[in-house]
């Protein structure tokens, strides 16, 4: 490898910005960080950043995967800030213990964290593996 990727921040198309930006304040916790002209705007929690760019109807919908120290912390608090849980929290066959949410334009989030307790990797294959 020649070269170091060392940040990836998405860009999710929303029909309004600020509304956007409302919701992730209000219901995921995390902070306003800028908007240029109602038309691109940026959140973040902590190291993570999300930027907005206003997209017309209708627009493309993405998952993303955010890791946590501890799943069912963020279960908890997501539960009681009213946000749209559509997979409750569990342990997966993978190895990861997580829920997914949405938000309001229909972008999805796997939440998780990492429990072997148990993983069965039986089905999984690596790069070469047949």
């Amino acid at each position: 490898m020649t070269y170091k990727i060392i940040l990836q921040t998405p860009v999710l198309p929303v029909p309004d910005v600020v509304q956007a930006q409302e919701y992730y304040r209000d219901v995921f916790k995390f902070k306003i960080d800028w908007i240029d002209r109602d038309v691109f705007g940026g959140v973040s929690h902590g190291d993570i950043s999300i930027f907005f760019s206003k997209s017309n109807l209708p627009i493309s919908v993405h998952t993303l995967v955010w890791n946590t120290p501890d799943a069912d912390e963020v279960y908890k608090e997501l539960l009681s800030s009213s946000a749209r849980i559509l997979e409750p929290i569990e342990t997966r066959s993978w190895g990861m213990r997580e829920f997914v949410v949405e938000d309001l334009n229909g972008h999805r989030f796997r939440v998780g964290h990492v429990d072997e307790s148990s993983a069965d990797y039986s089905e999984f294959r690596r790069e070469g593996e047949s």
